[in-house]
């Protein structure tokens, strides 16, 4: 089946049809893939038939129809103490096509960091997650996910979930390797000084594709939110950002701000970006904007006046941009891992 996925909140971008993204003959998905995992003491896992939260999706609507048809259990991780620990769900996909469901729920002035491992046991496949969260009042959730799949794998990663006051999301996503990767996250700044960071850095080659779609959806008085992206196109890689900072009516002293940073290494990629903010608010803050293009011909000077060629520079600042993101992740054993992966 096609399945229309990452509509913008306001259909601005028709003719160059960027609005959404049709993905074509969508396998149905059909039972879950396999995930380890030990629970860290003060976080319960349940399972349910169903999502016990109630909130949009980055993707949309048609992706959790199709993930909802999977009939695949939610698992959902909840907590009311401040967990240190932070909770693994090592994913290893394989050839089939799986889907997977997750609940976070942090409670009033708790917290939880949780660290998503994406990986695949062959180099085709097709997989979704669908993740939704719940943060209370001055509770912060710390969402990790690292992908690094098979060259011909196809991925569909939706995010969605709802702030209370003072609740605090901080998102961080490392794209490094798959074939089609599909992105999408909503986060419902509803109430008064909810927050949303986001930190998202790819790497693409050969002929990869990602698609993305990120809202901050400000209703509350004094929300916040940052997206960060940075990303590396080469060869005949392609890629499309949404980035929606929304400010309704009554979220007065809302601040939001988001910029892209894109490395182009070839000629022959494409880049689209699209940072949008939609506002119905007097008194708020939105910034937003893209830095798209090659390096700098004065620093190139400078690097290769030192002996340095130009195809080292290009890979040296590649990967100094993915690091940046991962450098932000708070726990050193995760960021290592990490580095591990950009080493190969």
């Amino acid at each position: 089946m096609d399945v229309k996925v990452n509509q913008i909140p306001a259909l601005t971008w028709n003719w160059l049809r960027m609005n959404e993204l049709t993905v074509k003959e969508v396998k149905a998905l059909q039972g879950e893939s396999s995930v380890s995992y030990s629970t860290p003491a003060g976080i319960v896992e349940k399972s349910n038939q169903d999502f016990t939260i109630d909130t949009k999706t980055g993707m949309g609507e048609n992706m959790e129809k199709l993930l909802k048809e999977s009939a695949v259990l939610v698992h959902s991780f909840e907590t009311s103490d401040k967990v240190q620990e932070v909770l693994k769900l090592d994913y290893k996909f394989d050839g089939n096509a799986t889907a997977n469901a997750v609940e976070l729920k942090v409670a009033d002035n708790a917290e939880m960091t949780v660290f998503m491992d994406f990986r695949s046991e062959e180099e085709a496949g097709d997989a979704a997650i669908e993740t939704r969260y719940e943060i209370g009042e001055n509770a912060h959730l710390t969402l990790i996910q690292v992908q690094y799949l098979g060259d011909k794998f196809r991925f569909y990663n939706n995010i969605g979930g709802e702030h209370a006051e003072n609740g605090k999301f901080t998102l961080i996503q490392l794209v490094l390797k798959g074939d089609q990767s599909y992105y999408g996250n909503y986060s419902g700044l509803h109430a008064k000084k909810s927050e949303l960071e986001t930190k998202i850095a790819y790497m693409l080659k050969d002929e990869n594709f990602l698609d993305m779609n990120y809202d901050a959806d400000h209703t509350g008085k004094k929300s916040l939110c940052d997206i960060q992206v940075s990303g590396v196109l080469r060869n005949q890689s392609r890629k499309l950002f949404r980035g929606t900072i929304d400010f309704h009516r009554g979220c007065a002293g809302a601040v939001g701000a988001e910029m892209e940073d894109v490395l182009l290494m070839d000629e022959s990629v494409r880049n689209q970006t699209i940072p949008i903010i939609l506002c119905d608010e007097e008194d708020v803050s939105g910034t937003h904007g893209a830095s798209i293009g090659r390096l700098d011909e004065g620093m190139m000077f400078y690097m290769q006046s030192r002996g340095i060629k130009e195809e080292a520079i290009y890979e040296m600042m590649a990967k100094a941009k993915i690091e940046a993101i991962a450098n932000q992740i708070p726990q050193e054993e995760i960021r290592e891992e990490v580095r591990q992966l950009l080493e190969k």
